[in-house]
């Protein structure tokens, strides 16, 4: 059985998703990872991502281009977590190499404090 929205639909879903990232951050941390929006406690922010603000879903796709940041703290990107502009939860997702899958794939998972991380393009439809 399959369920199909209209496509108008499909861009409204994800726009309510891009007004909740819209100048928010992403921030890249150490293990553990805590539970879905958890506070964070004893991980370390090891690069913070600035999401620009006025972003918009068009054709049940949201495209994120995220200019490049510089590593905070050397060390294993595990886990990230995007807040919104109020520094409110949005979403928390696994840091991989980039093919794996996870939500957040990098070339290398190791960060080198000082390093820039390049640019992240992220894409998110509505099937």
């Amino acid at each position: 059985m399959s369920f199909n929205l209209a496509d108008d639909l499909r861009t409204a879903r994800l726009q309510v998703l891009a007004d909740a990232l819209s100048g928010g951050t992403l921030t890249l941390y150490d293990a553990p990872r805590p539970a879905i929006g958890a506070a964070i406690t004893t991980q370390t922010a090891l690069v913070e991502v600035a999401i620009p603000s006025g972003l918009t879903a068009s054709a049940a796709t949201l495209t994120l281009s995220l200019a490049t940041s510089t590593v905070l703290v050397e060390d294993e990107a595990v886990w990230g977590r995007i807040t919104g502009s109020t520094d409110a939860f949005v979403a928390d997702g696994d840091c991989g190499l980039l093919g794996s899958g996870d939500i957040f794939q990098l070339k290398t998972t190791f960060l080198s404090a000082g390093a820039n991380l390049i640019p992240i393009i992220a894409s998110f439809s509505e099937p």
